[in-house]
């Protein structure tokens, strides 16, 4: 039996190890390597190519967008997986252009996740079938390229954390501020960026002023 080689890109160690154990009991995948962040991953990319990444996109040191962008430069042919928590159709959409090969919430069971490597490292592509139907209601949205682009939907806190990134808030001013944990604040703001399409703070403040959020 062919083997399918796997490295784990995710920040949190327990959830490297779950996907580990979760594989273990299938004898064709075999984990070669998880790391941490995307300076760690990109080195074991140099050292030894695996046939499959599982990426999460939100590792500390690089957006997902940007990272994807670098792997698929120096290594085209690499197969990426994404695995992560968000669940944003724009994400989605964003992430299969730029050559991701699939899309997976953490989370999706063992077989799901098997389901997913296998077709992935056949060449096919494989989006989870409980993010199809939202992906497709989103497409369906734009009766024409030249329709305007729907307002993104931002939760109460978003909202929030838009007005005080507005205000020249830093993000550990933002946690203080909100009594939330300096991750779930750097969350908030990255799910910002994601949903207003958007590389940086500047960008993110100009955005919400076209579109009437703040």
């Amino acid at each position: 039996m062919e083997k399918i080689n796997i490295f784990i890109a995710d920040d949190h160690p327990l959830v490297a190890a779950g996907l580990t154990t979760l594989l273990k009991p299938y004898k064709q995948i075999r984990v070669l390597g998880s790391y941490m962040n995307a300076v760690r991953l990109m080195e074991g990319l140099r050292q030894r190519l695996p046939d499959v990444l599982l990426l999460d996109l939100m590792l500390p040191d690089r957006s997902g967008k940007e990272l994807v962008a670098d792997i698929r430069e120096a290594h085209p042919d690499l197969r990426i997986l994404v695995l992560t928590s968000l669940d944003m159709p724009a994400m989605i959409s964003s992430m299969m252009r730029r050559g991701c090969r699939g899309y997976l919430l953490k989370g999706a069971g063992p077989e799901v996740l098997l389901e997913a490597i296998e077709a992935v490292h056949r060449g096919e592509t494989y989006i989870e079938p409980a993010l199809r139907e939202s992906l497709l209601q989103n497409v369906i949205q734009y009766k024409s390229k030249n329709e305007a682009i729907p307002l993104p939907e931002l939760s109460e806190r978003e909202k929030e954390i838009l007005q005080l990134i507005a205000q020249e808030y830093t993000t550990r001013e933002i946690s203080e501020k909100l009594f939330i944990s300096y991750r779930t604040a750097e969350n908030h703001r990255y799910n910002l960026l994601q949903k207003l399409d958007v590389k940086n703070t500047v960008g993110l403040v100009k955005a919400a002023i076209q579109l009437g959020l703040i």
